[in-house]
């Protein structure tokens, strides 16, 4: 492809993008790697990846888990916030890879309108999920993120629920409607793995770039980005009040029984299905 700018991209070329560029989002609840995944994937020769570009979307979650029958809306939103960013990368002749969780809930409408798509679910323990997002403190700030997030529609039961039990709802539902959505793809177009693997494993690393397409990464890199860290919990001196971080939660190993009851509750069901212990 000799186009050097997007400005240059005739009608026929956005066409071909629309319908054949096999451009590749990772679906997840968040506080699941996508960070980590962006940072390994982008040393492929052939991969431009992305952990949150913007815009990010994080005001819209909640909205388009909520309004999935408004194909039209949803569509056009993702479309406004991506369209630039993946021409300028489909005219690269590179793989477009985005690890955004904002983008989880559009999942089907990005499927139609990138006809040749694909798709990651990416899943993490739901105790190891639920303790991250505490330390971030999800569900507490006062913040365009926290106003974003997906919960539960009616608001009486929301306020009526603790903060382990709203991201154990949170876990559930999210990774709930990914598998639904990964039903209605071909194969070809989906796959599954477990952020434990990626984070351990170089084989499950080579499998997720074969899936994307990629040229692989030597293993020497890739086991130097797994055992260094990214993403880590920052409270600076500076934090606002309106952000509820805590440094210390405990693993989930060392939870009382009655915490561990209550993340059970809501995805004891699809945690076990994945292969989780969640004693």
């Amino acid at each position: 492809m000799n186009i050097k700018s997007i400005h240059h991209a005739d009608l026929a070329t956005i066409e071909r993008m629309y319908n054949r560029y096999p451009a590749v989002f990772i679906l997840t609840t968040g506080r699941s790697g996508s960070k980590f995944l962006a940072s390994l994937l982008d040393r492929s020769p052939n991969i431009c990846a992305f952990h949150e570009p913007r815009p990010t979307l994080e005001f819209f979650s909640h909205f388009a888990s909520t309004q999935q029958e408004q194909a039209e809306t949803l569509t056009q939103i993702f479309d406004t916030a991506r369209m630039e960013s993946i021409l300028e990368v489909f005219i690269t002749e590179k793989i477009y890879v985005e690890s955004n969780q904002c983008l989880t809930f559009f999942a089907p409408f990005i499927a139609n309108l990138f006809k040749a798509s694909r798709f990651v679910h990416v899943v993490r323990h739901p105790g190891d999920f639920v303790r991250s997002a505490i330390r971030k403190g999800w569900h507490k700030n006062d913040s365009i993120w926290e106003a974003g997030r997906v919960r539960i529609q009616d608001e009486e039961a929301w306020n009526k629920m603790d903060q382990v039990e709203r991201l154990a709802w949170t876990w559930n539902f999210t990774n709930a409607y990914i598998e639904s959505f990964g039903k209605t793809l071909n194969p070809q177009r989906f796959a599954f793995f477990k952020i434990e693997d990626l984070f351990n494993n170089t084989h499950e690393v080579t499998r997720m770039i074969d899936f994307i397409g990629g040229n692989q990464i030597p293993t020497d890199t890739i086991k130097k980005i797994q055992n260094s860290p990214i993403n880590e919990l920052i409270i600076g001196p500076d934090e606002p009040p309106n952000m509820k971080k805590v440094e210390h939660y405990p693993r989930y190993r060392n939870w009382d029984n009655t915490t561990k009851m209550k993340l059970k509750s809501y995805t004891q069901t699809l945690a076990e299905g994945y292969g989780y212990d969640l004693s």
